[in-house]
């Protein structure tokens, strides 16, 4: 191995590499010491297995120094100035976390889709692009240990049904093409430096979603508000996605004096949706979601999205502690959706 001093443009280029190789080295260690703190390890071999100088697994061993996760040394006889380190306890149990996480799917697929992405993304020049070439990149590795081919396949079946690639050519693995490249929205999908790939779609989606009207037929408020048959309600109930803040406040001033809340938390309720309403300038308080936050966009235009966001959380919450009826959960859907629609913003 070289003992050139890796060469890192800046201190985020420096954090990005010791994010990859920082969480391999510790679980490499804690699986050669067996999870005992205080045994001795030399790094020689993980430098080897990772292809990485012995400069570079030094600067990762002092960043895990320096998180007091393990104690190092190097000198005379040590593997040719490879460090010899010892788990501390901090750093068995960060070990063990990792491993945890390293065996859950969903974060392994998650990290495969986000992966196969962003390196399709930085190959553009390999024409046509074969998958099988990310077996091999170093990209493939989760905390230390490889995507099998099975989840690879499955990332680029995700990728592909939310149109973020084409798979073409002959077949990778379960009919899955081997020729990959990203669409437009693949692109979009990077450069918007999500670390989560799913969680963007997600997003993506619900910004796509029409915005439409909830709208309630006089004389059904009763029926709402009491729990009457879900029959009856979908017969004079039209229920559509995201209302807009006014609208959602407009809805709980209609609705919340039918539902069975102690007269504390109704009137909580309803000053939470008069400050939605009027520019989240109210004087609720206590658990009607006013949470003090004065997050105002200063133009007399509405409240600023951390204040309807404290604002609907509240109400969410003295919803919950209501009995549930229909008009409840129906109030609860709304004020949902409403968030989603303002997180995905």
């Amino acid at each position: 191995m070289s003992a050139s001093v890796p060469a890192f443009r800046d201190h985020a280029d420096f954090a990005a590499y010791v994010e990859r190789y920082g969480p391999r080295l510790l679980l490499w260690v804690w699986d050669k010491a067996e999870g005992e703190p205080g045994r001795q390890v030399s790094c020689a071999e993980f430098g080897a297995s990772q292809s990485i100088p012995v400069s570079a697994v030094r600067a990762v061993v002092e960043h895990l120094g320096a998180e007091e996760l393990i104690d190092s040394r190097s000198g005379p006889g040590t593997d040719a100035g490879a460090p010899v380190v010892t788990l501390r306890a901090a750093g068995a149990e960060r070990a063990r976390r990792l491993q945890a996480l390293r065996a859950n799917s969903v974060q392994r697929g998650r990290h495969a889709t986000r992966a196969v992405l962003h390196w399709i993304h930085a190959n553009p020049h390999r024409q046509p692009l074969r998958i099988s070439g990310f077996l091999d990149s170093p990209e493939v590795f989760f905390l230390g240990e490889p995507l099998s081919r099975s989840e690879v396949a499955r990332a680029l079946a995700y990728l592909v049904e939310e149109e973020l690639i084409t798979c073409e050519g002959p077949p990778f693995h379960n009919g899955i093409g081997s020729h990959v490249s990203l669409t437009s929205q693949g692109v979009s999908a990077v450069l918007s430096g999500s670390s989560d790939i799913v969680a963007y779609v997600a997003q993506q989606r619900e910004r796509r979603r029409p915005a439409q009207h909830t709208h309630i037929e006089a004389g059904t408020i009763g029926h709402i508000t009491q729990g009457d048959s879900e029959h009856n309600v979908r017969n004079s109930v039209e229920v559509h996605t995201a209302l807009a803040p006014a609208e959602l406040a407009r809805l709980i001033e209609e609705l919340a004096p039918g539902l069975d809340l102690d007269p504390e938390a109704r009137a909580a309720l309803l000053r939470s949706a008069a400050a939605l309403a009027r520019g989240g300038n109210g004087g609720g308080g206590g658990d009607g979601g006013d949470d003090g936050d004065s997050g105002d966009d200063g133009d007399g235009g509405g409240p600023g999205p951390d204040r309807q966001r404290g604002l609907m959380e509240g109400m969410r919450r003295l919803l919950g502690g209501a009995p549930d009826t229909v008009g409840r959960q129906f109030l609860l859907d709304a004020v949902g959706q409403a968030l989603g629609r303002l997180l995905g913003s």
